[in-house]
């Protein structure tokens, strides 16, 4: 025993570890804080001691290195407490370069903690940290890598990036596997930060090595590195081909159980390793896959699937007041790390698609199947997602269809999150076979179900039933059942929808079949319109749509007084737009037959002294009109079939949101993926792709009347969406002077100044921006000597900014009358389309309804704030940046002169220009704000550094702007509205 102590004191001695009688300062303060009765108590011993200590710091001669440890360990303690530590962090980076071990890890985790913020302090243990890299001692050496893992941070990223990868690179051999453990988790941190230095060329070869190694430890800090490359997509997949065969060779390794036994987890072959492996594999096209790989594949799904089902059970539930016994808390344990293999094994075989094996197919479904029923919702969640992703395969729906009532039965499960796996599956499973079955099924529910689920339900009903019903009247019943049972969750496009169906496409279907579906979509409107006493809203517009166009096709037994009855009665409940539409289709029923031209122009004189202008308008309109039997005709003639294109794009399905076969994405996907929740786009907000198309700077402002119709209004919004606007100055009501376009160019650079402006209506705009959180007051002004009402302010939802408002603007102003609008935005990711300000107001009664389709000059160079660079530093970083897509380079006419560069870079775009900058080369940086939480950061938000150089050749007055970053929609931006106010464009506009 004498002789193991005597060891022990030894190696503490060469590794630099104090005994443990040392530090008893630091014991007896421990020790005090713990004997603290009250939050009192420990304030004021926390108090004493680091003014104590505040005092030693203050005379740094007298202090040895133990003392530095001994005071830094101290403080390390508050700091753990919750005590702000704002001094002691330079001695802490003195304690780096110690020589003694114990100091240096004092030091080393001083610095990971507290000044892991601190950029400055960061730097100036740089040199330790290559130092001890290069010691020879693992111990040291494995110090560092920690604290380089550890921080992370730009700093590092930029001067140990290179260091740690030749370490991996040229002295491989020379390395213990626990030192190219932490260089390869080094890497990946760092290489999130920077991901310049690594090129596939030179690091394929090895990382397809280091695959072939034995150490479990080495093998998973190894796929987590490859696994980061991947997931960043900062390089195609093919570049990375060459470790495919290695990946495939040590994963069967570990099916085949060739592990040791101290990496088991509770007899589980070192499952994070395998679900690693598992995923790198699915990164990779089936393409890239040669007979001999993918039947090694096959081959390992079958063993893994084929598993004993007893060893995947997990343990039941403990009864109420009970604990989990230890043998049900490893049975649950190694229950989770096998279905975690499980569940990765079944994403590669969907991944493999039909190059799968047939039985691995069908062995995958049973266990699905199985899973279903698991008392264990997580696993019942995964079961239904895994599915729903194996049933985009047809030929797997054999095996898949026995289970649709456990299915069913899913969809009553408190958690909504499994009710809406449940919904994605049955929409996968649903084909004309089986549709009356599930459409049913999903209809019972509907009524009961919870507001979160019931749109996503009604979308997903609509287009079962218009996809797989034999004939479109049972499409038709579906819908009018779910206004029976959901009406609230029923969206305008769900009913447009139906009007396009009844309408008919130019499919070369038979008349009479058309006929036939529209008389019996006009009989079910009669039916629900005379049957119910306040049918909803949604219900008023359809049924009031369909008798209007159709309501001719009634049977004689249904006269036209009865038709007109089953309007008019509901008139008063219906709001502004369906009033729109049943005073429209009670024209269409006059057009139809004279004999209602008492009741309906007597409907129409009431209805022209409403205090609403907009039905006054449109009641002036048609009483006029049915003074001219033939304009009448003409205006409300039937409506023609829609394009056969209309039919196949059906709007509905492009606002789901369709899960790909593959699990394997990388970063951007999953960020992009987690901004929305839920199975589906709300209307309007179907995914567009982003294209790189440049900046389009639309002209807002357009002033245009009010549409209802259904189509008027899907067009409308249609339009809307891709921002496109007419000229303003061919609208009625601007005043002359600066359009719409350019006050809001002009307000894009300036923080005040003219929103929009006309004869009734002027609005004046104040903006104030702090890093990512603008707020704007909009001020309205009446410069009319009348009043203006309806006046309505909307601003859409858009996923790139967050946008509040704190005050509303009134419905109606008097002459001269002013008021605030006050509204916040966040920017939450980069944009090129700026968000919508839309406002719409009446002059005076009778008169149309202006609409004033704004844009918000919150354009993403307001987020910019000024990056304080200097020439050595940013010519090093502005050339890691170059390449697309993080670099867009553009030429053209100069259209402001050099001398004007700074203004408009200062204040126009945010940005700090570096000095020495002339009128041949102009250098500048900044930083995009967002909102948006940093993962790799907590309690940090996201932010993206900005460089730009502009260069002029004076003979020929061409301008070269360059702007680089590393994200490439932030790239395309920012260059984008810098081309604007600097370049003329290449038509000479």
């Amino acid at each position: 025993m004498k002789n193991v102590k005597a060891a022990m004191r030894g190696a503490q001695e060469t590794l630099g570890f104090d005994s443990p009688s040392h530090m008893k300062g630091l014991q007896v303060f421990i020790a005090d804080i713990r004997n603290c009765q009250t939050k009192e108590q420990e304030q004021q011993r926390v108090d004493k001691e680091l003014s104590k200590i505040r005092l030693k710091f203050a005379n740094p001669k007298s202090l040895s290195g133990y003392d530095k440890k001994k005071y830094v360990w101290k403080l390390l303690y508050a700091y753990m407490l919750g005590y702000d530590i704002d001094f002691g962090h330079f001695q802490a980076v003195e304690l780096c370069s110690a020589s003694k071990f114990s100091e240096k890890t004092a030091g080393y985790l001083a610095t990971s903690l507290l000044l892991a913020d601190n950029n400055d302090m960061v730097r100036m243990i740089v040199n330790s940290v290559k130092t001890d890299m290069a010691s020879g001692n693992e111990h040291m050496a494995a110090l560092a890598l920690n604290t380089v893992a550890n921080i992370g941070g730009p700093e590092f990223a930029d001067n140990l990036f290179s260091d740690i990868s030749k370490m991996l690179l040229s002295q491989s051999n020379a390395l213990s596997p626990y030192i190219k453990r932490k260089a390869c988790i080094c890497l990946l941190r760092l290489y999130r930060k920077e991901n310049d230095g690594l090129k596939p060329d030179i690091w394929s070869k090895k990382l397809a090595a280091l695959f072939l190694e034995r150490d479990i430890g080495l093998l998973t800090s190894v796929s987590g590195f490859m696994l980061g490359i991947l997931e960043m997509g900062k390089y195609p997949v093919q570049a990375w081909a060459e470790v495919v065969p290695p990946v495939c060779q040590c994963l069967a390794s570990l099916v085949q159980g060739d592990c040791p036994e101290f990496y088991e987890y509770y007899h589980v072959p070192a499952p994070w390793l395998q679900t690693k492996l598992l995923r790198i594999l699915q990164f990779f096209p089936v393409s890239m896959f040669d007979a001999e790989l993918l039947h090694r594949m096959n081959v390992m799904l079958q063993s893994i699937l084929a598993k004993p089902s007893s060893q995947r059970t997990p343990a039941p539930p403990p009864g109420p007041g009970k604990k989990r016994s230890k043998v049900d808390a490893e049975r649950q344990n190694r229950s989770n790390a096998e279905h975690a293999i499980l569940f990765e094994a079944m994403n590669l075989m969907i991944h493999l698609e039909d190059t799968a094996d047939p039985e691995t197919m069908k062995t995958a479904a049973g266990l699905l199947g199985i899973f279903l029923s698991s008392t264990d919702p997580n696993i019942r969640y995964l079961g239904l997602e895994t599915m729903a992703r194996l049933a985009t395969n047809l030929s797997t729906h054999e095996y898949l269809d026995r289970y649709k009532n456990q299915i069913l039965d899913k969809m009553h499960e408190t958690d909504i999150s499994i009710r809406r796996q449940a919904l994605n599956l049955l929409y996968a499973l649903c084909r004309p076979e089986n549709w009356q079955q599930i459409v049913d099924e999903l209809l019972e529910i509907l009524g009961a179900s919870d507001s979160l689920l019931q749109e996503e339900l009604v979308l997903k009903i609509a287009i079962l039933a218009e996809k797989n019903a034999p004939n479109f009247g049972w499409y038709v019943d579906v819908v009018f059942k779910m206004l029976e049972s959901a009406p609230d969750a029923v969206a305008d496009d769900v009913w447009y929808r139906v009007v396009q169906v009844v309408t008919g496409f130019e499919d070369g279907s038979a008349e009479s079949e058309k006929h036939g579906l529209q008389r019996h979509a006009a009989s079910k409107a009669y039916q629900n319109l005379t049957s119910q006493r306040a049918p909803h809203d949604t219900l008023l517009r359809l049924g009031a749509y369909l008798m209007g166009e159709f309501g001719h096709l009634l049977p004689p037994s249904v006269t036209p007084r009865a038709k007109f009855e089953a309007l008019h009665r509901h008139f008063v409940r219906g709001s502004q737009q369906t009033k729109a539409i049943i005073l429209l289709a009670s024209v269409k029923l006059l057009n139809g037959n004279e004999a209602l031209s008492g009741e309906v122009g007597s409907f129409l004189k009431e209805i022209q002294d409403s205090a609403d202008v907009d039905l006054q308008q449109r009641t002036v309109e048609l009483l006029q009109l049915a003074r001219d039997q033939d304009k009448l005709d003409e205006v409300l003639s039937p409506m023609p079939a829609y394009a056969e294109s209309v039919q196949r794009n059906n709007p509905l399905v492009q606002r789901l949101k369709f899960s790909s076969r593959n699990r394997a994405h990388t970063r951007a996907e999953l960020e992009e993926a987690a901004k929305s929740e839920g199975g589906m786009y709300k209307p309007g907000g179907k995914k567009v792709e982003g294209d790189g198309r440049a900046l389009e700077l639309p002209d807002p402002g357009r002033v245009s009347a009010v549409r209802s119709s259904p189509q008027a209004a899907s067009e409308s919004e249609s339009s809307d969406s891709e921002g496109a606007a007419p000229d303003p100055q061919a609208a009625n009501g601007t005043a002359s002077g600066p359009s719409p376009k350019d006050l809001w160019l002009q307000l894009c650079l300036a923080p005040v100044g003219r929103f929009y402006n006309s004869p009734h209506l002027v609005l004046e705009m104040k903006q104030e921006y702090n890093a990512a959180t603008g707020r704007l007051t909009i001020l309205f002004k009446n410069n009319s000597k009348g009043a203006i009402g309806n006046i309505r302010v909307q601003i859409p939802e858009v996923p790139f900014m967050k946008v509040q408002t704190f005050s509303e603007v009134p419905p109606s102003m008097k002459p001269g009358e002013q008021a605030q609008h006050l509204v916040q935005v966040q920017c939450l990711r980069p944009f090129l389309q700026p968000a919508r300000y839309a406002v719409e107001y009446c002059t005076a009664p009778g008169e149309p309804a202006q609409q004033l389709p704004l844009l918000l000059p919150a354009v993403v160079t307001k987020f910019i704030s000024p990056a304080e660079v200097q020439p050595p530093q940013f010519m090093p970083f502005f050339e890691s940046l170059a390449g697309q897509p993080r670099e867009l380079l553009s030429v053209g006419k100069a259209k402001q002169p050099p001398n004007q560069w700074l203004n408009y870079l200062q204040k126009g775009f945010n940005f700090f220009v570096l000095p020495g900058s002339g009128p041949t080369q102009t250098l500048a940086a900044g930083t995009l704000n967002t909102a948006t939480p940093d993962p790799s950061q907590p309690g940090k938000m996201m932010s993206v550094p900005i460089l730009v150089r502009l260069e002029y050749e004076g003979n020929q007055q061409l301008v070269r702007l360059t702007v680089r970053t590393q994200h490439g929609e932030v790239t395309s931006s920012v260059a984008k509205i810098m081309e604007t106010y600097l370049l003329v464009p290449p038509n000479g506009s």
